[in-house]
């Protein structure tokens, strides 16, 4: 079905002339790819994730002008999956909670101090001091990241910064704690980091 033609969320990081050229080539060439990405949108997991990957990567092959960063590639999922969803009467989806900085030029807050979860105590792959270790690191060296992770989560568009995040964090406790199996600390780091995102964004769990 046609596709409203709605204002956009936000301009910073995907333009409204650069959402409506991008989703009006998807409908005009490639609808079977926004009916695959709706299909699953009620549950933004692997199949949704999978969906927008080839819509983005349909675009750039096309040589359709697609933002670049992080947050702009998410924000015109975001809006395309807003569409759809307007399309077929179902009601909008707000982000939740605020931003983790104000723009992308703007400091971010400090780290929150949060005790590991029980999950992560239970599996006993992960210590305290190695989450607030890793993740420090994490903060500082690549506060960019983690400004696109909280938008990701927000918006509950998971892609390429997700992906980025959990790399990031498997590089810095592999470097720090070498000589050892660190790969479900890495997945346990990853979730104490998202943990801290949400207290950070006031995200409700």
């Amino acid at each position: 079905m046609p596709l409203p033609r709605l204002k956009v969320l936000r301009e910073d990081y995907c333009s409204q002339e650069v959402t409506d050229l991008a989703i009006g080539w998807l409908e005009t060439h490639r609808p079977d790819l926004i009916e695959n990405l709706m299909l699953y949108e009620h549950w933004r997991q692997q199949d949704y994730r999978e969906a927008a990957w080839d819509i983005l990567e349909f675009l750039t092959e096309q040589k359709i002008p697609i933002p670049t960063t992080l947050i702009g590639r998410m924000d015109l999922v975001a809006e395309l999956t807003r569409r759809g969803r307007s399309a077929a009467g179902l009601p909008e989806i707000a982000p939740s909670g605020k931003p983790l900085a104000a723009g992308p030029d703007e400091p971010l807050p400090s780290l929150a101090d949060l005790e590991i979860c029980e999950r992560s105590k239970q599996k006993d792959h992960l210590t305290q001091e190695m989450a607030d270790r890793v993740l420090r690191i994490a903060y500082d060296r690549r506060p960019d990241l983690w400004i696109a992770a909280a938008e990701e989560h927000r918006y509950e568009v998971l892609l390429d910064a997700t992906d980025e995040f959990h790399a990031l964090l498997r590089e810095i406790v592999n470097a720090a704690y070498p000589g050892r199996d660190n790969m479900w600390a890495g997945m346990d780091l990853y979730q104490e980091g998202v943990l801290r995102i949400y207290h950070m964004c006031g995200i409700e769990q």
